[in-house]
């Protein structure tokens, strides 16, 4: 129903936010988040279905994930239409529509490797997705959060293993934390990346726990 997103477009700039940025393209579930989040629903440019946005006033929201199988994860590098030319899992390429499908992919064996590919524009990145409902109103139905992120590929275990332990829906917190640095170089850098922290069984099934783990992903695509 709806996209919870880290950053927006100005002026053709990428702007990371201090708070959720919830596209949808149902009104209804666009009046429904800004009531329980703060702000407005307003139209913004896209070609996609979710031709609202809401700037909510909130870091940090209530979700329940319905097990393991609600994060995914593959290497993508999408071309010029918006659709993947290369799906792997890093070893193979996955895309059961892709000719290559089962065969090596050809990504470099280490991270440090598939990073620099990536910089450079002729690699695959990260292509993960959680999907979700909110706690406070599980009736809107399915939210998605995507990311790119390196640092979240590699934590990807910890969820798994947090939501096997849950063995179903489990209530888990989705926010914005603060990242804050200074470079080698004397640069202040200052940046919000999503988390999400697996806290225990959903609250129709039980009260939820103290934290199983913690997931950090750097911010998400536009």
């Amino acid at each position: 129903m709806g996209r919870f997103r880290a950053g927006q477009q100005l002026n053709g700039r990428p702007v990371a936010l201090e708070a959720w940025r919830i596209t949808t393209g149902d009104p209804e579930v666009g009046k429904a988040v800004a009531e329980l989040y703060g702000g407005t629903p307003q139209p913004w440019e896209t070609t996609k279905e979710d031709s609202l946005e809401v700037l909510t006033d909130t870091d940090s929201v209530k979700v329940i994930v319905d097990g393991p199988d609600a994060i995914s994860f593959r290497m993508a590098l999408y071309g010029m239409v918006g659709r993947p030319t290369h799906a792997c899992d890093g070893v193979e390429f996955t895309d059961p529509e892709d000719p290559r499908h089962g065969q090596p992919s050809g990504c470099p064996a280490t991270v440090q490797e598939r990073r620099a590919a990536a910089k450079a524009g002729h690699g695959p990145k990260p292509d993960q997705r959680i999907e979700f409902r909110l706690a406070d109103a599980p009736e809107l139905g399915k939210f998605r959060l995507m990311t790119a992120s390196w640092d979240f590929m590699k934590s990807l275990e910890s969820p798994w293993r947090a939501l096997e332990a849950v063995g179903g829906p489990a209530l888990c917190s989705l926010g914005l934390e603060l990242v804050e640095f200074t470079t080698k170089s004397g640069v202040d850098v200052a940046y919000r990346k999503p988390v999400l922290k697996v806290l225990g069984p959903a609250p129709d099934k039980a009260p939820a726990l103290p934290s199983l783990a913690t997931v950090t992903a750097a911010s998400a695509p536009f």
